[in-house]
């Protein structure tokens, strides 16, 4: 093949190590050899190298690459090492980490009671480099490059034929406590944080090719912000639809209602839902819904295409399709929920979920006469934005209008503060009935009396509910003012927005 072109970039690895073995750290000829082991497993070239014994102790020692270097300095008496990796070529340096674990995080030899190496690290792009890297989005700036966090693990990475999927536990010394957490895994189970060790697990993070998806401390408020507001804004929802949804949580929300006959997930990558399976089961378990199943794919009622969603819409609900058949080919949803890109992905698929007016038409003949379709839209407008149509919110701004031009009746935009993304997580729903739209607005009481009667009880006898309720409700009902600030610097300004607060005409 072509070789890799030599740009102007690199990829820097930064590892601390404390609770070493001091002995360890202080044999000029074990750390020379681990260096070398280093190189040698991490497939590197090591053209030459050199260590200094200090006095009175201590190791400094530096590798030169064919692709850059390598170099540490030991502190015996403390434990500690702390070691920086540079490379210029196209191989990527975390999976190197576990070998530097392996060769470098030596136990205390001498005390049962030591405790066990701690490794920080810090992953950086370097340089410049024309091409962008799933290592620099996200991943890399809320993970791999931040070195204050206690506790950062590689859980699991793959790539399928659609994407990169990445998931990490990490404890960000900001936020959480290690030593809690520490606590929670002792099996003597004499401390509080032993006796509830489910609330001091290390955040997991999900990343698809590099952009943050999900969470586990956000887990529940965002699915069931997705979920919830437009099935209890619906009278009787016995066919729901979901886009995307790979991770299963999305399922997971429907399937505790009630009411539900028919919950159909359309997913593209099969191999998403069966890596979620493996490494997210609190995202798509349904142990704790009675009458349910252990993995909510295998819920009786409901179905699971591995196909494009698109496509699926398109054969079954265009308007070229419902002409040409004598009868439907699938029965019409009374909800349909898309959990796919965000909008502002800059890449082809997203461009044809939100910008695709035939497609988006296809999900209104989907929908029954009152109807309900919601949809995730990204993070929320910021109140000193520009016009979404001129900024990465085109294809939210896009939508909008869309929803407008083929007919639904009522379409609202509300946001949650809680998804543990690193800011307000937005969503739009469009209506096709006013029936549905007086049921937005019931009180919190009327709601939550609704949640009693509709929800499925759970096993364990908890709520199936973690996070929404009639108070969080109407804190939906009405749009975040971001969205109404960004919306009336439009141009031509709307003539919506030339009334302050909807009363006083401005001059």
């Amino acid at each position: 093949g072509e070789e890799a072109p030599h740009l102007p970039a690199g990829q820097h690895l930064l590892v601390d190590i404390k609770n070493v073995d001091g002995t360890f750290l202080n044999s000029e000829l074990r750390l020379a050899q681990a260096m070398v082991d280093v190189v040698n497993q991490s497939k590197l070239t090591l053209l030459s190298y050199h260590c200094h014994k200090l006095i009175p102790m201590g190791v400094s020692c530096v590798g030169v690459l064919l692709e850059s270097h390598i170099s540490f300095h030991t502190w015996p008496e403390e434990g500690v090492i702390t070691l920086d990796l540079f490379t210029c070529g196209s191989g990527e340096l975390v999976p190197v980490l576990p070998i530097i674990e392996e060769l470098f995080a030596i136990p205390i030899e001498d005390g049962n009671a030591a405790d066990p190496p701690q490794l920080l690290w810090s992953h950086k792009l370097r340089g410049f480099n024309p091409e962008p890297s799933v290592l620099g989005d996200d991943l890399g700036q809320f993970v791999l490059e931040r070195s204050q966090m206690d506790l950062k693990v590689e859980v699991a990475s793959t790539k399928t034929k659609f994407q990169r999927i990445d998931i990490y536990d990490s404890i960000d010394s900001s936020a959480r406590d290690y030593l809690s957490y520490m606590k929670s895994l002792d099996s003597k189970r004499t401390s509080y944080e032993s006796l509830h060790p489910e609330l001091f697990l290390p955040e997991r993070e999900v990343y698809l090719d590099g952009v943050l998806q999900s969470t586990r401390y956000g887990n529940e408020p965002y699915h069931e912000a997705l979920v919830h507001p437009s099935m209890f804004s619906h009278p009787n929802p016995k066919r729901v639809g979901i886009i995307g949804g790979g991770e299963g949580a999305t399922l997971r929300e429907v399937l505790k209602h009630k009411s539900i006959e028919v919950a159909t997930m359309i997913e593209i990558d099969e191999e998403m839902v069966s890596f979620s399976r493996k490494h997210l089961p609190d995202w798509n378990t349904c142990s704790d819904i009675k009458g349910s199943a252990e993995w909510c794919g295998d819920d009786t009622r409901a179905r699971i295409f591995y196909e494009d969603g698109v496509a699926w819409f398109h054969d079954r609900f265009s308007d070229e399709a419902l002409s040409a058949s004598n009868g439907l080919k699938e029965e019409r949803f009374d909800v349909l929920i898309m959990d796919a890109l965000d909008p502002q992905d800059n890449v082809p698929f997203a461009d044809i979920l939100y910008t695709n007016e035939g497609f988006i038409k296809t999900l209104y003949n989907a929908l029954t006469d009152n109807g309900i379709i919601v949809m995730q839209l990204g993070e929320s407008a910021e109140n000193l934005g520009p016009p979404e149509e001129i900024s990465r919110n085109s294809k939210r701004s896009f939508v909008m209008h869309v929803f407008e031009r083929i007919g639904f009746t009522n379409i609202h935009v509300y946001e949650e503060g809680n998804c543990h993304f690193r800011g307000p997580w937005s969503y739009a729903v469009a209506m096709k009935s006013n029936e549905t739209e007086s049921l937005w607005y019931r009180s919190s009481a009327e709601i939550d009396v609704e949640v009693r009667k509709r929800i499925l009880p759970t096993v364990s006898g908890k709520p199936a509910l973690k996070n929404f309720d009639g108070t969080l409700m109407e804190s939906y009902q009405n749009p975040p003012k971001s969205f109404e600030l960004v919306y009336c610097r439009a141009t031509p300004v709307p003539d919506s927005c030339k009334y302050l607060l909807g009363h006083d005409k401005i001059a």
